[in-house]
């Protein structure tokens, strides 16, 4: 692959570290991938959820000229289902919201360069006489072509997470109803609007007989983490410069376990944050960083040999809060190498009730 380096005037949350041994690879790093979502192309007015049309084409023709495997959803969650090997630099493009300037700006891109994606509907958006969204007539021709799976949301593009099981289940079923209707199968991969989930919400697209579901926090999908809530890198106006597509398209997988808190829908405005990282990272935890969303750098405990435990600086105060913990990957320290990182994400839903502000 052609390699870059990086200017990291854009990712100043990173800090660099240089190692004299080569890279330790670790057996998720075998079959790892990035995902990458995007929502609106081209429309500038809305930039906390579009990236600009410049942006996406240098996004392209990144894939476009590196040495990249792309691959529709499907595909990769057959992978990691059956644990195969997948090759470096796997990354896989979605696309939430059916919105029409995915088609206009950004489909006939894919399709020039050969380049499999995944578009997730909420199919009362697709339902709507609108300029907005896509229709059904332009999903059924996205749908007969070999590059585009097509997955699905709730049938209104809403926040969930603190529903009953009746109402998720009112949406889930009219939306696979409408889905099966106009094209003829079944939704087989679901994506959680904003990203957002509760345990419960989780736990019902489970049983609901999709194959995988994908969130919006940051992180590297690998088989063998939670297959109902798969990482996806989101890429906006603000978070959608060359460089940080990079980054985010070179990083590895940060295995980690007995997430606390357990349940990203949260019940405390200053939970207690930690996890378990793998066994085969234990040594070089002493270089991992975290950050948290609307705060300075949370206080980082070490605890035995593989327990990451933060200390939060004061309480969450906004609706969503964003964790992300990298690790640097050792490099032989030669000036001109591309550094890599693992990567780790949590998003976390703080309920209004127990928010200390609100804006």
């Amino acid at each position: 692959m052609k390699r870059h380096v990086l200017q990291f005037s854009l990712c100043v949350f990173l800090s660099l570290v240089t190692f004299p041994a080569m890279a330790q690879a670790i057996p998720q790093d075998q079959n790892a991938a990035v995902i990458f979502v995007y929502h609106r192309i081209g429309e500038d007015e809305y930039p906390e959820t579009s990236i600009r049309r410049e942006q996406f084409i240098s996004h392209i023709n990144e894939l476009v000229s590196g040495d990249y495997n792309v691959i529709t959803m499907t595909d990769l969650i057959t992978t990691f289902k059956n644990r195969e090997k997948l090759p470096e630099y796997t990354v896989a493009i979605t696309f939430d919201g059916g919105h029409k300037s995915v088609l206009e700006n950004a489909v006939p891109l894919l399709e020039k360069n050969n380049l499999p994606y995944t578009l997730f509907i909420s199919t009362d958006n697709i339902d709507l006489p609108s300029d907005s969204y896509m229709n059904w007539s332009e999903i059924k021709t996205l749908s007969r072509s070999r590059l585009v799976d097509i997955g699905l949301h709730p049938a209104a593009y809403i926040r969930l997470h603190d529903q009953p099981d009746h109402e998720i289940m009112r949406q889930l079923n009219n939306a696979r109803t409408r889905f099966r209707n106009e094209l003829g199968k079944e939704a087989t991969v679901f994506a959680y609007p904003f990203g957002e989930y509760s345990n419960a919400y989780r736990n019902i697209i489970e049983t609901q007989g999709f194959k995988a579901a994908v969130g919006q926090q940051s992180g590297v999908a690998y088989s063998g983490a939670d297959i109902f809530a798969l990482p996806r890198f989101p890429m906006t106006e603000s978070y959608g410069g060359l460089d940080r597509f990079r980054l985010a398209a070179n990083a590895l997988p940060l295995p980690v376990t007995d997430i606390e808190p357990s349940d990203s829908f949260l019940t405390s405005a200053q939970p207690s944050i930690g996890f378990t990282v793998t066994n085969d990272l234990k040594e070089q935890l002493e270089n991992i960083s975290c950050f948290v969303s609307g705060q300075k750098k949370p206080e980082i405990e070490i605890i035995g040999k593989n327990r990451v435990e933060l200390r939060l600086a004061k309480a969450f105060e906004q609706e969503r809060a964003r964790i992300n913990c990298t690790l640097p990957l050792p490099t032989t320290g030669e000036s001109y190498e591309e550094p890599r990182w693992r990567w780790f994400g949590l998003q976390m839903i703080i309920p209004k009730d127990i928010a200390q502000s609100w804006e």
